[in-house]
């Protein structure tokens, strides 16, 4: 008993000695960045609209592919818990009871028979010499973190879509009602255009002009329509319902979007801190390098503990006496002499998934900047157009007055009226659908940036 205690000790001394490669994160060529501050974790609260947050909070509670994310979650969480009870030793308790049959020396054409009765607890445990089964568990509790980060992912992409979808679906609802409006002016235009004509005031060409015109306006209507019910679909799946009361509360549709603007910002230098894909393909990268080193220990001995301590007796009245007692120790090793290749293969598959698991992150970072530049990009282009269109409106309302002063005045006609008003609601739903891409220019850069997630520090690291 001393000599397995001794060495038991001994084995215990050397515990650890992981064969896992050093971790090192790939250097990447990063482009030029600027020092910027943390974005806000609940930034879209910036733009002072209550319905939105009421829709992303609604979206957060009841998404489909975030209730399935954080059941991922819970899974991988499962799963470290089964590596981490590998740590420990197994203790069973174990009841027998058997018989046995030999040949009667007296007799040998019967046989005599002999009970054994016994009652004990068995510990087995495995000296993790090799740290295989500690490096296991890290590599589980990396997959968690990744994850986490992924989630985390989802979650963002998530908030930006019930944006995005809640303001289309405003503008298009905006593109709706004025395209409603100016119908009934092309309508009115081809009814007195009509009657010029019955009054032979006007030709054919003319009046057929003015019909195509009004079938243009009605074909509007109808894909406007179109794009409005995808949008709404679009919205019920982020939110697990349907959104039309979203648009029945909006009565007043005058002043759809914000008025104040998200900060602004640049490439942060502190990108790959931010961004959870990124740290999602970081961690999966540690788990593979972890994997690695348990495919490694399986070249080596393993040494197992194992024990045992209890009751035997051939008499089952006789089985709790102290005469019974018994205690058993042992240790075993298991050498791996010829695995037929399993174990190289082993190995070799989990230096292949950390090949790609490196590439994956180099991937991750390389789609984050082109992102960010895009984003950046269509946010200056679309406050630029923007600005162009505003200033397009007010030449056009004041064309509009103007045509309205003439036509009281006796010199113009009616339809000119008209003409002016289409031109001028043209204009706005034009106006609308770039305050729109504005918003969307935002929020699409704010996820580009990681949108509020902050890096934190992963206990078990």
């Amino acid at each position: 008993m001393r000599k397995i205690i001794l060495t038991a000790l001994t084995l215990f001394a050397f515990v650890g000695c992981s064969l896992t490669p050093t971790y090192e994160t790939p250097q990447i060529e990063m482009p030029q960045a600027d020092e910027n501050s943390a974005v806000a974790n609940e930034w879209w609260r910036d733009f002072g609209d209550e319905t939105l947050n009421a829709v992303v909070k609604e979206a957060l509670e009841n998404n489909f592919d975030l209730l399935i994310a954080a059941g991922n979650v819970a899974q991988a969480r499962a799963a470290l818990g089964i590596a981490e009870s590998q740590q420990y030793p197994i203790i069973s308790a174990n009841g027998e009871r058997s018989r046995d049959w030999v040949r009667n020396p007296a007799d040998d054409s019967k046989f005599i028979h002999s009970d054994t009765y016994a009652l004990s607890g068995v510990l087995s445990y495995e000296i993790d010499l090799w740290s295989k089964i500690g490096d296991n568990k890290r590599s589980v509790l990396s997959k968690l973190f990744a994850m986490e980060e992924t989630r985390e992912a989802i979650r963002l992409s998530l908030i930006a879509g019930a944006i995005e979808s809640y303001y289309s679906l405003l503008a298009l609802e905006y593109n709706s009602r004025s395209i409603d409006v100016m119908l009934a002016s092309k309508e009115e235009a081809y009814a007195l255009r009509q009657a010029q004509a019955d009054a032979g005031a006007l030709t054919e060409l003319t009046l057929s002009k003015v019909a195509a015109n009004l079938k243009g306006t009605r074909s509007q209507l109808v894909d406007i329509t179109r794009r409005k019910d995808a949008a709404q679909n679009s919205l019920s799946v982020l939110l697990g319902r349907s959104p039309k009361s979203i648009i029945e509360d909006r009565v007043d549709l005058t002043n759809l979007f914000p008025k104040t603007t998200l900060p602004a910002a640049n490439l942060p230098s502190d990108l790959l801190l931010r961004r959870p894909d990124i740290r999602a393909a970081e961690e999966n990268l540690k788990a593979s390098n972890y994997s690695i080193g348990a495919a490694r220990a399986e070249y080596l001995p393993s040494f197992s503990i194992t024990g045992a301590g209890g009751f035997r007796s051939g008499e089952f009245d006789d089985l709790f006496k102290s005469s019974s007692q018994f205690m058993r120790a042992g240790l075993s090793m298991n050498v791996p002499l010829l695995s037929f290749g399993r174990i190289g293969a082993q190995v070799d598959a989990a230096k292949a998934a950390k090949e790609i698991a490196i590439i994956n992150y180099r991937k991750a970072v390389s789609v984050a900047f082109s992102e960010v530049n895009d984003a950046l990009s269509r946010r200056g282009q679309a406050t630029e157009r923007l600005g162009y269109l505003r200033e397009q409106v007010s030449y056009l309302a004041h064309a509009l007055s103007l045509t309205k002063d003439q036509y009281e005045a006796g010199y113009l006609d009616y339809t000119e009226v008209i003409d002016a008003e289409t031109d001028y609601l043209t204009a706005l739903m034009n106006l609308n659908n770039a305050e729109f891409e504005n918003i969307a220019a935002q929020v699409e850069l704010y996820k580009a940036l990681g949108g509020g997630t902050t890096s934190e520090a992963k206990e078990g690291e």
